[in-house]
């Protein structure tokens, strides 16, 4: 006898399942048999009025955790190496400053400057006060932020154009010699591309699922990159296009309203920070857009021209090959990612003063996806498959590497180009000083007390004989000094001389009355001359 499975005369009627069993058909055997039911996906009240295709990819959680992992991991090895050993320069200096003052000082200084990177220079605050203020500790943020960064690209990649290019994007971006230079920075703009990579990927994700939570993560997100430095929320203009080449066909799809809510939030969260630094536009203003500026902007970017010419020439070979593979809006998006906040604050540049390669280390990204999309178009056109993009970037990947070499090991100098040499002229002076021996400094370019005063913050330290009020009482970086110089001298018998001058005169960039005084009464009985900075010994004349 035929099982249920066997029997082939089954009648072939198409019965409702909510039929009474009386109606069904049966086996053979008499055994009634179940019609099948396909379970169609039911609409929620998120759901667009027309089926279109996900945004988004899913992949199994390994390969999202290996996708994250292996850049991330690769970005902390290669900006680990030296994080310590290059000096602090003016910038870091004034973190490092901020984490010395009490919550009145701070606030002080943030009602004058730097308004717009305040939360970085609270999150410092704190971590100084549990790691300490080592070079090495002050950057460590940083680092950790940028290694963020580069497994957030490469997840990034790998929603949009699969695992392989994920991972090629993700290591792309750890070899620009710009990024592990900014990881090795006491500043916030690693943070700012973190939480810009971070929005963009939670931007797809709200495409994909549109439900308000989403919206609301994406636009905190955003305002989030925005208080790391103001400059992220050009970001908005790639993500708009995104949204809007995806949804513009389709009226009543409720994804372009919550949309334009969630950019409404960010507005109200990002407007009272722009308002607060228009009025502190004069702490910028020193910025130029000149055509040296523009010409060099390829290799301060990327820390290297070569590395510069290579990433942007696969980059721009990426985009037809992308936009063939019916990519137009993922296209779209990264090239203006890319392309725009560049070319807007170079046309603002009369009016904002943002044209600065530093401000615009988060289109970083968007180029290594580029890249990655070049390498993955490849692939799909002439292997027809996927994963030869691997091969090629075993290949590719290493050429990118030796050409960076030589700017990974410039950016890794024991100070930064142009910069004094702080450290030499204060192991100087506290090998030398005495009880009683005071203390001035001299330069206009780069003002030398506060990076000498990081540098013999454990030291021995003479007095600084010409403060009257410090910066944490004026709410500045600099200080204000004794007017008159000769009665604030007080019958000093040794007094060191710190100048970050361009001439070795000792008394050159100082005021007519400071170096009249000075050159009456003192003799100069020894000299130190290390790089952009000279330590001069005053002693009395005899």
């Amino acid at each position: 006898m035929l099982n249920d499975k066997q029997a082939p005369f089954a009648p072939q009627t198409r019965v409702s399942p909510d039929a009474p069993t009386s109606l069904l058909p049966r086996t053979l055997a008499g055994t009634v048999i179940m019609p099948r039911v396909s379970r169609q996906p039911q609409p929620d009240d998120d759901s667009p009025s027309e089926p279109e295709a996900s945004t988004v990819r899913r992949y199994p959680w390994w390969q999202q955790v290996l996708a994250f992992l292996l850049p991330a991991a690769t970005m902390f090895a290669i900006g680990w190496q030296g994080l310590g050993d290059r000096q602090l320069w003016n910038d870091e200096h004034a973190t490092w400053h901020t984490t010395t003052l009490d919550w009145a000082e701070l606030s002080r200084l943030l009602d004058r400057l730097d308004r717009v990177v305040a939360l970085y220079y609270l999150l410092m605050r704190g971590w100084v006060s549990l790691a300490g203020d080592t070079p090495t500790m002050l950057r460590l943020p940083s680092l950790v932020a940028m290694a963020c960064a580069a497994g957030l690209t490469a997840l990034l990649g790998q929603r949009l154009l699969g695992t392989p290019a994920g991972l090629v994007a993700g290591l792309v971006f750890t070899v620009i010699p710009g990024v592990s230079r900014y990881a090795q920075e006491a500043r916030p703009y690693a943070f700012a591309v973190a939480a810009a990579v971070l929005a963009t990927l939670l931007l797809l994700q709200a495409l994909d699922r549109p439900r308000w939570p989403r919206w609301l993560l994406y636009a905190a997100v955003v305002v989030l990159a925005a208080y790391f430095h103001v400059v992220a929320v050009l970001l908005l203009v790639p993500h708009a296009l995104l949204a809007w080449l995806r949804y513009q066909r389709s009226e009543r799809d409720v994804r372009l309203w919550k949309y334009l809510g969630a950019l409404a939030v960010i507005a109200a969260g990002v407007m009272p920070l722009v308002y607060a630094g228009s009025g502190q536009s004069q702490a910028i203003d020193w910025i130029e857009a000149d055509r040296k500026a523009v010409v060099e902007l390829p290799m301060q970017l990327f820390g290297s021209y070569p590395v510069a010419a290579a990433v942007c020439a696969v980059a721009l070979f990426g985009v037809p090959l992308l936009a063939a593979l019916r990519n137009r809006g993922v296209t779209a998006a990264l090239v203006a990612w890319a392309l725009f906040p560049p070319l807007f604050t170079l046309a603002t540049a009369p009016l904002l003063n943002l044209f600065l390669f530093r401000y615009l280390l988060f289109t970083l990204p968007a180029w290594a996806l580029l890249a990655a999309g070049a390498l993955h178009g490849i692939s799909r056109v002439v292997f027809r498959r996927v994963w030869p993009q691997l091969v090629i970037a075993a290949g590719a990947l290493p050429a990118l590497a030796l050409l960076a070499v030589p700017a990974h090991q410039d950016l890794r100098g024991t100070r930064v180009e142009g910069e004094p040499d702080y450290r030499a002229a204060a192991e100087v002076i506290m090998a030398g000083v005495r009880p009683g021996d005071g203390i001035i400094f001299a330069g206009r370019a780069r003002p030398p007390r506060l990076g000498m005063a990081y540098q013999m913050r454990d030291g021995p330290r003479p007095d600084d004989v010409l403060l009257v009020r410090s910066s944490a009482e004026i709410g500045d970086f600099g200080v204000q000094e004794c007017p008159v110089t000769l009665p604030c001298l007080a019958g000093r018998e040794r007094i060191w001389l710190v100048s970050t001058s361009y001439s070795r005169e000792p008394f050159s960039e100082m005021s007519e009355e400071r170096a009249a005084t000075l050159t009456r009464i003192y003799q100069v009985e020894q000299e130190e001359i290390f790089p952009r900075v000279n330590v001069h010994l005053l002693v009395p004349r005899r």
